[in-house]
Formats: structure tokens, sequence, C-alpha cells
């Protein structure tokens, strides 16, 4: 199916080509609307690190899977063969399902989630798109407008052209560590922050059409049941014990796209102060990051001192230079007591919490950095403040109505 993001309508009308966003993996197909005559609309997507907190185990209640063959239930599209049955004979002697193992069993579960995943986002991404565009075509014709005119005149309303000194500090921001000079890629930067911009106008735009308009979604769910992601000990989190709706990130501290994903975390942590949803951290170094190891072993020693949020953000503020050198610097400037963090280290007890959180990403299909899983659902959509929150709001309406 043939989408289109926010951004990709920003690059429609503003000539704006999604070049800076990245990630530590292959980005997912976004959501889109497909507005009428070949022209689209559609709807996208810092601040104090909230506490740190220890212990405890998950508070996300996990949300059991459908009834079986239900035919708007996940479970419903199993196809599971009855214990005993027979498969194949050899000689005149039965072979029966139960005969092929347990890998059998895990790799239909795998593919029923994946299938199941794949259609509620199908769903949903075909309903997002037609509410939208009937949504912004309603509000164009009010106005007495096209709806490409429409939405292009509010974008043009709202982002100014960038000033030099605004142009500089977006591409030191964003700029990768192969990124040529700015100076031959100007234009493109130009164009990318009237694009973020443009995706905020849209954002808003949307937002308060829908808080006009009387929108009842009744798509039958057939999302996969939730994976066990219920919070370990040794998990640093933000936010309450008894939240309903819990975000866990997978990521890596010398991961580029982990450290943008982290100024995305610091947002949602203000965002949702004060509301039922929590923010857990566990670890997922990558072999090629030779100082993502060691960082999350600083880490997790932070942790065990309360203080994992301040090692946190200073680590991926000194992402660019990381060593054994700069990480005692960011643990001394976060306040680490250093005979306990020196202990720590000696003791290995971190390297176990790590990799437990290695293994649990490899059971849930991690496959890159930053993953994000909402309530122990894959998170598929962009990364962003306003990507995280669709999911969250989301989440937070369907269990408190």
């Amino acid at each position: 199916m043939t989408v289109l993001s926010v951004r990709s309508l920003c690059v429609a009308l503003l000539l704006t080509p999604a070049c800076l966003p990245e990630r530590g993996k292959a980005p997912p197909t976004p959501k889109a609307v497909a507005a009428k005559d070949g022209k689209a609309a559609t709807k996208a997507g810092a601040g104090p690190a909230a506490g740190d907190a220890r212990g405890g185990s998950a508070v996300a209640p996990l949300v059991g899977p459908p009834p079986a063959g239900s035919a708007s239930g996940c479970s419903g599209a199993a196809l599971t063969m009855p214990k005993g049955t027979v498969v194949a004979r050899i000689e005149g002697k039965d072979v029966t399902v139960d005969d092929l193992g347990p890998e059998l069993v895990q790799a239909e579960q795998s593919a029923l989630r994946t299938y199941c995943q794949s259609v509620t986002s199908a769903r949903q991404g075909a309903l997002d798109n037609l509410l939208q565009q009937k949504l912004l075509t309603a509000a164009a014709e009010a106005e007495g407008k096209e709806l490409n005119a429409f939405v292009q005149g509010r974008i043009e309303a709202e982002v100014p052209t960038p000033d030099d000194a605004a142009i500089l500090a977006f591409y030191e921001a964003n700029k990768s560590p192969s990124a040529p000079p700015l100076e031959m890629v100007k234009d493109q930067v130009i164009q990318a922050m009237q694009g973020q911009g443009g995706e905020k106008v849209l954002s808003k735009l949307l937002d308060d059409l829908r808080a006009k308009a009387k929108v009842e979604r009744m798509l039958p769910d057939v999302s996969p049941p939730p994976m066990d992601l219920r919070r370990p000990v040794h998990a640093a989190f933000a936010g309450p014990e008894d939240a309903v709706v819990q975000v866990t990130e997978f990521s890596d501290f010398e991961c580029p796209y982990c450290s943008r994903a982290a100024e995305t975390l610091s947002g949602l942590k203000s965002k949702y102060a004060g509301k039922p949803v929590q923010f857990v951290f566990r670890n997922f170094p990558l072999s090629f990051h030779p100082n993502a190891r060691p960082a999350a072993e600083y880490a997790q020693c932070a942790q065990e001192q309360g203080k994992f949020w301040a090692m946190h953000d200073g680590i991926f503020a000194r992402q660019s230079e990381l060593s054994v050198a700069v990480l005692k610097e960011v643990a001394t400037a976060a306040g680490l007591d250093a005979g306990k963090l020196d202990a720590c280290l000696a003791g290995g007890g971190v390297k176990e919490q790590i990799e437990e959180d290695m293994r649990k990403a490899q059971e849930v299909g991690v496959g890159g950095t930053p993953s994000f899983f909402v309530n122990g659902q894959t998170f598929a959509g962009n990364p962003t403040v306003e990507g995280l929150s669709e999911a969250i709001d989301a989440e937070l309406s369907r269990l408190q109505g």
C-alpha cells in the first residue's frame, strides 16, 4: 500500500526531501492520507528528566488474547493444528504435529503476530487516511478552497523562511557523522526545516479539526496479544508505579538515532508528568558500537545509586566522544560515588542485567535501535514526541474511556 506521511505531504507541497531524519534501522512504512485528485494531506508526527526509580515489577497490565476463533481477534487467524494431528507417516508409523517440536510453535506465533500487526496497521492506516482526508476536505470547502491550496496556505502562513543562525543550529543538531559541509546541503536543510514546520502545522490543524468533529472509530481489534515486557527490577523507569500505559525503549548509548530518541523521551516525560504513563529504559548495545556496552554498564551502575537518568542524559550529551575516561567524567558530573561505581563495575552484576535486556529484545523481535513498545505492542510509527503521543493517548483512551 502506497502511503504518505505528513512529512511526505510537505515534500509534495514544499519540495521537502526527508533527508535528515535517521534511525538505527530501516524506517517503517508511515501512516498517511491520500487526498482526492492525486494530492495528499496527512497527520504525523524536550523537557526536564523525570526522577529515578528502581525496583518493582511491570505496572502496565498485560491484556490477554481475544477468544479463540473470534472473527475479530488475532487468535481467530491462528490455523492451529490440534495436538495429535497426523502430518506424515513413515512405514505406516504416524508423525504428529507434536513431533515437530517447540520451534514450530514459536515460528507460528511469530508469523501470526506479524500477520495480525500488518492487518491492524493496514486497516488503521486506511481509516486514518480517509478520516483525515474528509476532515481536511471539509475544512477546505468551508473556506471555498481546493484542498491542496488550503493546506499549503496554512503552512506558508505559519512556517517562515529560516535565517542563517537557525539553519546552522538545525544542521548541527541533526547532522550525522558523515554529513557533508553545510554549504553543500544548505538548500536541503532549509527544505527539511520547512518540512518539519509543516508537520507541526498539519498536526495541530488535524488535532483542532478532530476536536470539533464527532468521529467514532469502530474497527474490530485484530491486533496481536501484547508481548510480556514486564519491567525487571534492574530497569530504570520514569513515571508512576501504578501507570496504566508503559512505554519501553530498547536503546544503544552509541547509536546517533538513540540520541535523538533521548530528546524525544525527555519531551514525553515532561508532557506526561503526573499522568499514568511510565517510561522504561532497556539496553540493546549493538556489536559494532564498541563504547555502547561500557556505557550501558556505567548507566546500570548509576541506576543502583538512583542516578540513572542523570547518567543517561550525560552519556548522550557526550556521545560523539565516548570513552572510559569520558564515562568517568560523566559519572562524576552525575554525582555518583566513585567507590561504589568501581565496585559495581567490577562485580559483574550489571553485565547480566544487560544480557537479560538483550535476551528480551531478541525475544520480542528488536532488530535495531531505538525500538519502542507501548503496553507490549510494537510501535511502528515515527519515534517523535508527536508520533509516540498518538500511541500513548490511544492506549489511555482505550483503558480509561
